[in-house]
């Protein structure tokens, strides 16, 4: 029974706008033809609602809206093919469309407001970018994808140095505006598949997917130049210590990669910050490598 639970929602879950539409359309057709066929002694307005209900849940307010029209037109012809058309038949049709809408835009209001709340869930207030949960949830996603795959996956975890300095003389307004700006740039720096999360206080992770260790340096060396140049540009002179791990084998777990990241991040901080620590991971073999104020060894 759980595993059959899981199935439908898994399926469910998968549907696109497009093809929940058709669903919905469907199940529509089969009760405006039960309708249809059974006469006039048996009432089906209440099972047009959940066609409708579930084109509110799983397509979209106007679909459900379209669907409310269709099935009050449908359930129309039923009565006229059955019976002659009255004053009571109109005022039943006009009911169970009156009916159907409002239940259409609750659904609709319902799901529109469940999906704000598990945005908001996963997103930090300040930054507008992904926070901690998101980050660790897309963190296991891509985890399972690479293992699938068996492409090499990066995390990086970046610390804004004496950021409390900021805080204290320029008080916690500017401190906001600077994370703030760091997350703009971080986002426009890296692509789409690529997560970025706030992970709390001053500290930021970086999820690359499908990176491997040389391209994962690059990167870092420019996004970590991107900010400060960005910071700059407002009056902001601070730096930054990276610590990031790039697994060409899948690690055990979530744990393992967020663990290391968050070693190498203080080890940098530890050596004098405004450095990046970098390691590559793999099976057989580990590379580090180590960059600070423009200098970079392997």
């Amino acid at each position: 029974m759980g595993r059959c639970r899981a199935a439908v929602s898994a399926w469910l879950g998968g549907l696109s706008r497009g093809e929940a539409t058709a669903v919905a359309g469907l199940a529509a057709a089969g009760v405006a033809t039960g309708d249809l066929l059974a006469g006039p002694d048996m009432g089906f307005g209440l099972l047009y609602l959940w066609p409708i209900g579930f084109a509110a849940w799983f397509a979209s307010a106007r679909a459900a809206v379209a669907l409310c029209v269709a099935s009050a037109g449908a359930s129309s012809v039923a009565r006229l093919a059955n019976v002659a058309w009255s004053l009571q038949g109109a005022w039943n049709v006009s009911l169970q469309l009156g009916t159907s809408l409002v239940m259409a835009a609750l659904v609709a209001s319902a799901r529109s407001r469940l999906q704000s709340e598990r945005l908001l869930a996963r997103t930090d207030a300040l930054t507008l970018i992904s926070n901690r949960r998101a980050f660790l949830e897309q963190a296991a996603v891509e985890l399972e994808r690479a293992r699938r795959t068996h492409c090499p996956i990066t995390i990086a975890y970046l610390d804004c140095d004496d950021f409390k300095v900021v805080n204290d003389r320029m008080g916690h307004a500017q401190g906001d505006a600077l994370l703030a700006t760091v997350a703009a740039t971080l986002r426009g720096a890296t692509r789409a598949i690529d997560t970025v999360a706030r992970l709390g206080g001053d500290e930021f992770g970086l999820l690359l997917v499908d990176t491997d260790g040389p391209a994962s340096r690059a990167l870092l060396e420019r996004l970590r130049d991107a900010i400060v140049s960005a910071l700059v540009e407002r009056g902001w002179i601070v730096t930054f210590s990276v610590g990031a791990v790039t697994f060409t084998a899948p690690p055990r777990s979530v744990e393992e990669m967020v663990v290391r990241a968050d070693e190498l991040m203080f080890a940098a901080k530890r050596s004098g910050k405004d450095a990046i620590r970098h390691e590559v991971l793999g099976r057989p073999t580990l590379v580090t490598s180590e960059s600070g104020s423009g200098h970079a060894s392997a």
